[in-house]
């Protein structure tokens, strides 16, 4: 398969993400993909995007996140950068402590380990603009 590439842009809101999303699956849906490896496709986006969505915002500064994706016969690279608060998620490496009970359970926190779980390698940078970029490298091929 011919590497292809494609980009969106979209503004860092709960309805630029849907659209962001929308174009996702479009893209997906034209490619020979495996269940498995369209679903940490779908959920490498989900998460990345949500968390730039929900903590990213600069005050007074519109939120914008541009998503490349870059396809080839082995791998997927999905490549997301955006204008807000400098953030390294791959500083993330430990997940949330484990509750005792469901009281102490604690609601989120384990996107970042998925993303580490599903990716062959995950690294971000930021970029002399000041903008964040992460890249997320997948397997094509379950396994």
């Amino acid at each position: 398969m011919p590497a292809a590439r494609a980009e969106t842009d979209f503004p860092g809101t709960h309805a630029g993400f849907a659209a962001g999303f929308d174009w996702l699956r479009e893209r997906l849906d034209a490619q020979e993909l495996g269940a498995a490896p369209r679903y940490n496709v779908e959920l490498v986006f989900e998460e990345i995007v949500s968390n730039i969505v929900s903590y990213g915002a600069v005050r007074g500064r519109e939120l914008r996140i541009r998503v490349t994706l870059e396809s080839a016969a082995a791998t997927i690279v999905l490549i997301f950068e955006d204008n807000g608060i400098a953030f390294d998620p791959c500083q993330r490496t430990t997940a949330p402590p484990h509750a005792r009970s469901l009281e102490e359970a604690q609601l989120g926190g384990f996107g970042l380990i998925l993303v580490r779980h599903a990716a062959r390698s995950f690294t971000y940078e930021r970029t002399s603009a000041g903008c964040n970029r992460v890249t997320v490298t997948l397997q094509r091929a379950a396994g």
